[in-house]
């Protein structure tokens, strides 16, 4: 009985030192590391961060960037928005337009119309977009420095112009009622009249800058990750299929890792070449493999 014993614990030691020896699938290893540009977000599928995960780990048009302030940056149409949360659970994240308040004062509760221009929101259709229960928001330019006294209001917000290439700016939601009159007030330029962005209707109450910053919801549509983080896997892509793979331990799968694919693989190492049987273990692997097909 003791030998029986010994022997079982020697066999069970080998195991685990196969365990740990085993190889693992480099996708599944690189797609393991937690990444974040340093505001705490967690970065992962179908996102990953340009130069510090590789394009596998993500979806296409997922890439992300860090600012030098340690926030996530995704460009959409050659505009860039600062994520402040992600949802992978409900597939949303919330963003603000990066380029709306001074680059030395990002805690101003005004809008710098005269360093950037707030250009309307345009959303690549198969990949993002806009949650419900939002608005549209408008910025009229060049309006007329002598506004009627109805329109006054809707300065709040806007950081002085020093440099005047905008005119008076004018913030309104699409649906407020004094949008037609105060287009009449604002001629805009060359370059466009207006432009805007989306505000999420529960912050109507704050000032327009605020609004702004606190940004407004975009869903995502990327296939679907669950599936195989549940089975242990990694989600990723693959380019030359333009498929999706779920990265396991022993290799990619295209939806979910099977169960028994690493005790499979542990067999296969400790059968390998050079393996050594302790006290006639070697059936009960064999037992076990044939049960895992």
């Amino acid at each position: 009985m003791k030998n029986q014993v010994s022997c079982f614990c020697v066999f069970i030691l080998c195991v685990l030192s196969r365990i740990v020896s085993a190889k693992v699938d480099d996708f599944y290893k690189a797609c393991s590391v937690r990444e974040t540009c340093a505001d705490g977000q967690t970065i992962t599928f179908p996102f990953y961060i340009r130069g510090k995960q590789p394009p596998f780990c993500g979806y296409p048009g997922f890439e992300l960037s860090c600012n030098s302030n340690g926030s996530p940056i995704l460009n959409l149409h050659n505009i860039d928005y600062i994520i402040h949360e992600i949802s992978y659970d409900n597939q949303f994240v919330r963003v603000s337009n990066a380029a709306v308040f001074e680059a030395n004062n990002a805690n101003a509760s005004c809008i710098n119309i005269s360093r950037h221009r707030i250009q309307n929101v345009s959303l690549p259709e198969d990949r993002f977009a806009l949650l419900s229960n939002q608005s549209e928001l408008v910025l009229l330019y060049n309006c007329n420095s002598s506004l009627p006294g109805e329109l006054l209001r809707y300065r709040a917000g806007i950081c002085e112009n020093k440099n005047k290439t905008a005119g008076t700016v004018l913030a309104l939601v699409r649906s407020d009622p004094n949008l037609e009159n105060a287009s009449r007030e604002c001629s805009g330029d060359p370059g466009g009249g207006s432009g805007g962005g989306v505000c999420r209707k529960r912050w109507f109450g704050f000032g327009i800058g605020e609004v702004i910053k606190r940004g407004f919801l975009l869903n995502w549509t990327a296939s679907n990750c669950s599936v195989c983080k549940e089975s242990g896997g990694k989600c990723g892509f693959d380019a030359s299929t333009y498929h999706f793979k779920c990265f396991c331990t022993d290799r990619p799968h295209a939806q979910q890792c099977d169960p028994a694919s690493f005790m499979k693989l542990l067999i296969n190492q400790f059968k390998a070449k050079g393996s050594v049987c302790v006290c006639g273990y070697c059936s009960l692997l064999d037992t076990w493999e044939a049960m895992l097909g």
